[in-house]
């Protein structure tokens, strides 16, 4: 029996003597390993940013009303694909366009003025051209028939002077030189009507001609009046035509409709409001904000991540980026940094110009105990500047 209990005694104090063995190897084991993570493994380090949003490389266009007006149509999508030179929007132009139709009535009027007016002058200017023609041939007939009565007039006075010589010698009768006498001068008073003829008719054609010719230059001051009324009216038009294009805002780019002003038909707009952007086509990029003390640690080529704020990370997961600029300033107490973003095709998130979120930049892969060392510094130098 007691053979028996010795036994026992031994077999459970050897079994206990191997169990502390194992139990003590174990430990060292895990130990070591601790150890081994504690100083040769590897973690991140991050930086967070206070803010970030998504934008596309080039900056969107603000789309500004050139002048104030009230809408007449709206034209506008939030996310449609627009065209360079797409009407956005129209603003009311009914009283331009009035005074156009008043203007257009009116070209109208001097157009069938002109016409007439212009065959009128023609008619005239051919009358004129066919009464000078028909003057001269006049004076010419009038000088002709003056040249032919001086001839006779002249024959007949030598005749006369003749018959006044061969008087005196007995040859011829006194009546005979007294006939030939009287018909001289009937002759020479011919001659001279026709003379005063011819002269009348040049004064004639004359004062004719300057009538005409002062009928057809007021005819052409009226047709110069109206041609000058016209180039009026249509220049007139083509303003008010370019009016109304000032009221038709159109996107100055192609590219899509990122923002919309609360507009209605009927609302009115000022000068300078603006009414859209528009996001031109290009690639996105992640733009950043951290704080100051990120200066030095975040250096182009870093790895990252694009949270946002619309779509859960837990759900939608995020979007890898890579750090391409950082400002080497805080402006307004943040350091602005650039990132450029590698969309997933497979990601549900819709790859959007303007949708927030937040950025996260591996900034060094350190040891365990580096950070631990780097705490327990700050925790000295805390402790040394409070006791200080």
């Amino acid at each position: 029996m007691s053979a028996g209990f010795s036994r026992s005694i031994h077999a459970i104090a050897t079994d206990g003597h191997r169990g502390s063995i194992a139990g003590v190897a174990i430990g060292a084991l895990l130990l070591a390993g601790w150890l081994a993570w504690f100083f040769l493994a590897r973690v991140g380090r991050y930086e967070s940013s206070v803010s970030a949003r998504l934008e596309v490389g080039q900056a969107a266009h603000r789309v500004e009303a050139p002048l104030g007006g009230r809408v007449a149509a709206v034209h506008l999508e939030l996310g449609a694909e627009v065209a360079a030179g797409d009407v956005l929007i129209e603003l009311d132009v009914e009283p331009i366009r009035r005074d156009i139709d008043e203007r257009r009535a009116r070209l109208e009027a001097i157009a069938r003025q002109m016409g007439p007016l212009r065959d009128e002058i023609a008619a005239r200017a051919r009358a004129l051209r066919a009464g000078a023609e028909a003057a001269r041939a006049h004076v010419d007939e009038a000088k002709a028939r003056l040249r032919e009565a001086e001839a006779g007039a002249r024959f007949q006075e030598l005749e006369a002077e003749r018959a006044v010589r061969l008087r005196k010698d007995g040859l011829v009768s006194e009546a005979e030189a007294a006939r030939l006498a009287a018909e001289a001068q009937s002759r020479r008073s011919a001659s001279e009507a026709l003379e005063r003829a011819a002269a009348r008719i040049g004064v004639e054609r004359r004062t004719s001609q300057s009538e005409q010719q002062a009928e057809l230059a007021r005819l052409d001051r009226e047709a110069a009046s109206l041609e000058g009324e016209r180039l009026v009216l249509e220049a007139a038009i083509q303003g008010l035509l370019a009016e109304i294009e000032r009221r038709r805002i159109r996107s100055p780019i192609a590219g899509r409709v990122g923002d919309i002003a609360l507009l209605r038909v009927g609302s009115f707009v000022s000068e300078g409001d603006v009414v859209a952007a528009v996001v031109p086509p290009g690639e996105l990029r992640a733009i950043a904000e951290f704080p100051p003390s990120s200066i030095g640690r975040i250096r182009p080529g870093q790895e990252g991540r694009v949270r946002l704020d619309a779509f859960p990370w837990t759900e939608y997961g995020t979007l890898s980026a890579t750090v391409e600029r950082v400002a080497t300033e805080a402006k307004e107490g943040r350091i602005r940094v650039e990132l450029g973003v590698r969309p997933d095709p497979a990601s549900p998130i819709p790859m959007q110009h303007g949708l927030p979120g937040s950025v996260v930049i591996e900034v060094e892969r350190v040891s365990p105990a580096t950070l631990v060392l780097r705490a327990a510094g700050q925790i000295v130098q805390v402790g040394g500047g409070a006791g200080g």
